[in-house]
């Protein structure tokens, strides 16, 4: 490990340890720069550490990286901590030397862009292990903060236990995983700064570092009281070493943290409780409730979910109860009920947890049921599909209503381009669409409902092409043309390009059907248009990385 030069005053480490707010811990830091020369750094962090809490040390510790100098991070996770248990670390970029001041993270390559900033999380965390008498560490960020999380979890692995990552995409080439991390990545499908499917193509990435690509997604409903029904998880679970990936869209969320005063009311803070509380170390022998469940608001005829976290070094069993009494089946760290009525408003969840050394029951979560607005009766809802990526499938609805029904089929809530029917058919399953949610909102005279989401599980077929190189980003000129190439093994005998934008799904680009793909002449319209190819044999499909196309009038390219 490299040796750090570390200065800090007595009366600032004492005071760090049992903080009533976040204090501010400066230090040197020792590092290099990009061409392996040793330089140092004037650095700092901040600590929170709640007040009595209600757990015994050692504390967890979730580190937030500063998503910028206006950014509100500083006290995002207080209450939570406060609630729960964990000391929050916001981590911050300044001092580093990415030149221009604000300008951001060095999240690239450390081999070929300096390891500084690794470093100095590294360092933090050490040193909050230290002080504040801390263990297990968690990471997450919005944005480049967002971003820097993930490639931190790509060069060190073994210091955390796991990372998230809010309204960011990974850099594919750039930031290589070497070793399973649980990860849980949250976005939302409004993010004109961040586009939804590049961030999809990140999490596949961990699928595929974790050993999940077969397997199957789960969907849970989560609360999102100003806007109930609007967001959901995709988690696949069982990969190596236990490890997981989780996707939470947002539907109508933009680039900002989630908080229970913004836009939909989901909290974030809920959120990555609920995921990295799963992978705290034991401390005790008797189950521990970490994380308990979170009162849930839901519209009729949606499903509610609730989470529980414990923690024990034995086998743990689960066994929720509604209103007191036991749940058949419901034996996991989650629930998710039937899809609601307006008799299940009030009703109260909590999760009994039992290993050989005794049982702990957690405090109650209450669901509340929004009744229906005018509109269709949505009498059979969509249903889960599961195939193999290049082969058919179906998702249907049955609604009565007023009058003529419409229909219009939404994946991840953005609307699919002619899906206008009952049923809705996808010809060609594509991988990179695992854990997508599709639902449809159906139309009479009256008003419009909602179904609830249904989630495709397509895995890899035995023989399917593998993509091995991804597009690059192109820039091009007014006028100019852009060129995307890629290259498969497994003999493709289909090409198809797509492209699309931000916040709408990809589309097949007609005639596009080769590995390399040359845009007409651009305009400006074409800034930021995305670019995916899918190729396909006989067994199955592959689906690209998703790249930008950057278009400018100015005599010079334009840079990222």
């Amino acid at each position: 490990m490299r040796a750090f030069l570390l200065f800090l005053s007595l009366s600032v480490l004492t005071a760090s340890a049992f903080a009533t707010k976040p204090v501010k811990v400066s230090f040197t830091l020792s590092t290099t720069d990009e061409n392996g020369a040793k330089i140092t750094q004037n650095r700092y962090y901040h600590v929170y550490h709640p007040d009595n809490s209600p757990l015994p040390a050692p504390l967890p510790m979730i580190l937030i990286m500063e998503a910028g100098p206006n950014a509100n991070a500083d006290g995002a996770l207080n209450a939570k901590a406060n609630a729960v248990g964990f000391v929050v670390v916001t981590c911050s970029f300044s001092g580093n030397s990415t030149g221009t001041p604000g300008r951001g993270w060095n999240n690239r390559n450390p081999r070929t862009s300096g390891p500084e900033d690794f470093d100095y999380i590294t360092e933090v965390i050490n040193r909050v292990r230290a002080s504040d008498h801390c263990h297990d560490a968690f990471v997450c960020g919005l944005s480049k903060g967002g971003h820097t999380a993930l490639a931190y979890a790509c060069v060190k692995p073994e210091m955390i236990r796991a990372a998230g990552s809010l309204d960011e995409f990974m850099g594919l080439t750039t930031n290589i995983p070497t070793a399973p991390v649980p990860v849980i990545v949250i976005h939302g499908t409004e993010d004109k700064a961040v586009p939804y499917t590049v961030v999809k193509d990140t999490v596949d990435a961990w699928r595929a570092t974790d050993g999940l690509l077969n397997a199957t997604p789960v969907t849970t409903y989560e609360s999102s009281p100003l806007l109930p029904g609007q967001v959901s998880t995709a988690t696949w679970r069982g990969g190596i070493n236990r490890t997981q990936v989780a996707f939470v869209t947002i539907i109508g969320g933009t680039h900002t943290y989630p908080m229970p005063n913004v836009q939909t009311g989901y909290y974030m803070a809920d959120g990555l409780w609920a995921f990295f509380s799963q992978f705290l170390t034991s401390a005790q022998a008797a189950p521990k409730i970490v994380s308990p469940p979170v009162n849930n608001v839901q519209p009729i005829s949606q499903p509610a979910s609730f989470w529980v976290a414990a923690t024990g070094p034995a086998s743990l069993t689960y066994q929720w109860q509604k209103n007191g009494k036991d749940i058949p089946g419901a034996t996991t760290n989650w629930y998710t009920t039937p899809p609601t009525t307006m008799g299940d408003s009030g009703a109260t969840f909590r999760a009994v947890i039992t290993n050989s050394s005794g049982i702990a029951t957690s405090a109650s979560a209450t669901l509340t049921v929004n009744a229906a607005t005018a509109g269709p009766s949505i009498t059979a809802q969509p249903q889960d599909q599961s195939v193999t990526g290049g082969r058919p499938v179906t998702f249907s609805v049955a609604a009565t209503g007023t009058g003529t029904l419409s229909y219009q089929w939404q994946q991840n809530g953005m609307p699919i381009p002619g899906a206008s029917t009952a049923k809705l058919t996808l010809p060609s399953a594509l991988t990179a669409d695992c854990g997508a949610a599709f639902r449809v909102v159906v139309t009479d005279s009256a008003g419009s409902t909602t179904s609830a989401r249904a989630t495709l599980t397509a895995t890899p077929a035995p023989g399917a092409p593998v993509i091995t190189d991804n597009p690059e980003r192109e820039r091009a000129l007014v006028g100019e043309t852009a060129t995307f190439s890629i290259t498969a093994t497994g003999t493709p005998t289909r090409y198809q390009w797509q492209k699309g934008t931000f916040t709408n799904p990809m589309e097949d680009i007609p005639g596009a059907t080769a590995a390399t793909y040359t845009t007409p002449p651009t305009t400006l319209a074409d800034h930021r248009t995305l670019f995916r190819c899918v190729a396909s044999n006989a067994s199955g499909n592959a689906t690209s990385a998703s790249e930008m196309l950057f278009v400018a009038k100015a005599a010079t390219k334009p840079g990222q």
